[in-house]
């Protein structure tokens, strides 16, 4: 996709989403947004025009910070133009949910 430039690293947008787990598990947790019914939530790194290139999954009480820099750093190197593949987007954007000063230093200090 990057060789027929269909791949935007200029921005990168993550975000979260709560799902219910009535059977439980190793990564459920009580869901303080549904009454702390067991759940996981998902969390998800997408370029420009939301093409997936990081997932996680935890337990619902997961703070969505959490899994930031988590996210950044499984971006896989993507190849397809010459010299080095590039991994790291330009910029990553998120809700309120992503917004903390230690995490802005570790990103700027990630390139």
């Amino acid at each position: 996709m990057r060789s027929k430039d269909r791949l935007d690293l200029s921005l990168a947008v993550v975000d979260s989403s709560s799902i219910r787990s009535t059977r439980g598990g190793e990564k459920t947790g009580k869901n303080p947004t549904d009454r702390a019914k067991s759940g996981s939530k998902h969390h998800l790194l997408v370029e420009r025009h939301g093409i997936p290139l990081a997932v996680t999954l935890t337990g619902a009480n997961r703070h969505d910070i959490t899994e930031l820099l988590n996210l950044v750093e499984q971006i896989p190197a993507i190849a397809g133009k010459r010299g080095r593949p590039r991994q790291k987007p330009k910029v990553v954007q998120g809700d309120r949910a992503y917004d903390s000063e230690p995490h802005r230093r570790a990103l700027k200090k990630r390139g």
